[in-house]
């Protein structure tokens, strides 16, 4: 995204990463759009995991989110 708006990207300000693709502002809301889609299918996806863990916990009370967590020291 930032190639195609014309905005330099640095390496952790060490030095400047050569552009990925020319810059355009047509792939650049592109970009944006497919990124934004992708946030939100990643958001879907962890809600959806917490979801079915919480799913195993509560209805089938089976030990499946127990052993996602650390162990307690009680």
């Amino acid at each position: 995204m930032s190639s195609a708006a014309g905005i330099p990207v640095t390496f952790f300000g060490l030095f400047i990463l050569p552009d990925l693709i020319s810059t355009n502002i047509y792939k650049m809301e592109l970009l944006i759009e497919i990124h934004k889609w992708l946030a939100h299918g990643l958001i879907v996806t962890i809600f959806g995991h917490i979801g079915a863990a919480l799913f195993h916990h509560f209805v089938y009370k089976d030990d499946t989110l127990r052993r996602m967590l650390p162990p307690s020291s009680i």
